[in-house]
């Protein structure tokens, strides 16, 4: 036998050793079960599953990571609080519990995908500081939760987070990432909004608006008319997508709209020669110009054209304004401080009720489409969970097995060539 031979040996029988001694040691480890219900691993550092009678719960102290799912579907739990201890969580932990009311994350360092999904009685969630990123349909469907605090850590928010949380009216939020404005979502410098709340159904624009978000107006099936403010330069493809609104106002100032999908609004007030003319003639959209002395022209689907009896250069954002049937006067439409012209604008009002669809994301410099993994900053968002481990040692069994391998093939060769040439040589 060969020295190569003989390494390669003792390697493969060191690696299989070392398999049997690391699997013995997993199956020596037993879970344990607290008095509470909660069934934890050996250490007790991860919680596994939990089998109380629900409540309010506490999560004991010196558990580091709770896997996926612990309370998926569970319609017993009300109440949970979690130690600081816990800083890693699965994905769906909560997902379903459609009794839980209020949760207390201790210092986990992410909300992972579909945390709270559909936790429809959850009102109240304290997000703690130590938190960066919040994950696809985190709290999708949470229909009862009515305002959500953004901390300073956060620095990426997945795009359909907060899809159809229908009662959700504000969203508050001041850091280097994110700002908010009359509960609105905004970039940090206030000039992109991203999300309007499912639930508002008057919103004011910030000053600073310059761009309507990707998926803004998706989730929210409350708003029917809209006015976008004279700052606005753009609006995203897809700002309006599955959306409600059914009359929008845009001011001569937006020079760029991106494709809206399947919406498709009744009518579409702006000026002659603009974006928001293209857009309507393009997309068989009524467009009213409101251009001062020009009266109003209508482009529909069959191509016909009417008049809307606007005589005058009142701003007509608002289709019921009284000013608009017919009084002569000279209200000036771009002037914010006009108090007939400019009064509404920047305004939203709206009726209506949330159904469920997909979303769309939006990054601070740009816009992509939506879905998961898909971030309001233009990264990846979905946190990373205790879903998956592997045990080091494997790894080490693995790699020592293969070098042996490799060792006793490598030897055996060279041993055939020299044996070989040996052979011709003779």
């Amino acid at each position: 036998m060969t020295k190569s031979t003989k390494i390669g040996w003792i390697l493969i029988t060191a690696a299989l050793v070392m398999a049997v001694w690391v699997f013995t040691s997993h199956s020596s480890e037993a879970d344990q079960t607290t008095d509470a219900g909660f069934v934890l691993n050996d250490s007790g550092t991860e919680l596994k599953s939990y089998q109380g009678s629900g409540g309010s719960i506490q999560v004991p102290d010196g558990v580091t990571t709770i896997d996926s799912g612990v309370f998926a579907n569970n319609s017993s739990i009300t109440n949970v609080s979690l130690p600081n201890s816990v800083t890693t969580l699965g994905s769906r932990v909560f997902s379903g519990a459609t009794n839980l009311r209020s949760v207390t994350l201790g210092r986990v360092t992410s909300i992972p995908a579909s945390t709270f999904q559909n936790c429809m009685s959850l009102t109240s969630v304290s997000i703690p500081s130590t938190v960066t990123g919040i994950g696809s349909e985190a709290f999708y469907g949470c229909a009862a939760l009515g305002s959500i605090t953004i901390p300073g850590g956060v620095s990426s928010i997945n795009s359909n987070a907060f899809g159809e949380c229908n009662n959700l009216t504000s969203i508050s939020a001041s850091n280097s990432f994110y700002s908010s404005y009359d509960g609105c979502l905004y970039n940090a410098s206030g000039s992109r909004l991203i999300l309007v709340p499912p639930g508002k159904s008057s919103v004011s624009f910030s000053a600073n608006t310059r761009t309507i978000g990707a998926g803004s107006f998706s989730y929210n099936r409350n708003i029917n008319s809209v006015s976008i403010p004279n700052s606005a330069d753009s609006i995203e493809s897809g700002a309006f997508t599955n959306s409600s609104v059914t009359s929008i106002t845009i001011p001569r100032g937006v020079v760029s709209i991106g494709s809206q999908g399947s919406w498709k609004p009744d009518e579409m007030y702006g000026y002659q020669r603009s974006a928001a003319q293209t857009y309507a003639n393009s997309n068989g959209i009524t467009f009213i110009a409101l251009d001062p002395g020009s009266g109003s022209s209508s482009t529909s689907d069959s191509g016909g054209s009417s008049s809307s009896g606007i005589t005058n250069n009142d701003d007509p954002d608002l289709p019921d304004d009284d000013d608009d049937n017919g009084i002569t006067n000279n209200d000036d439409p771009d002037d914010p401080s006009d108090a007939n012209g400019g009064g509404s604008r920047g305004k939203v009002s709206a009726s209506g009720n949330a159904i469920r669809r997909g979303g769309a994301g939006a990054s601070g410099g740009g816009s992509s489409s939506g879905g998961r993994g898909t971030s309001y900053n233009g990264k990846d968002v979905t946190p990373k969970t205790a879903d998956f481990s592997i045990d080091v040692r494997y790894v080490m069994c693995a790699v020592i097995l293969l070098i042996g391998i490799f060792i006793m093939i490598w030897g055996n060769k060279r041993k055939y060539t020299i044996v070989r040439k040996q052979t011709k040589e003779a």
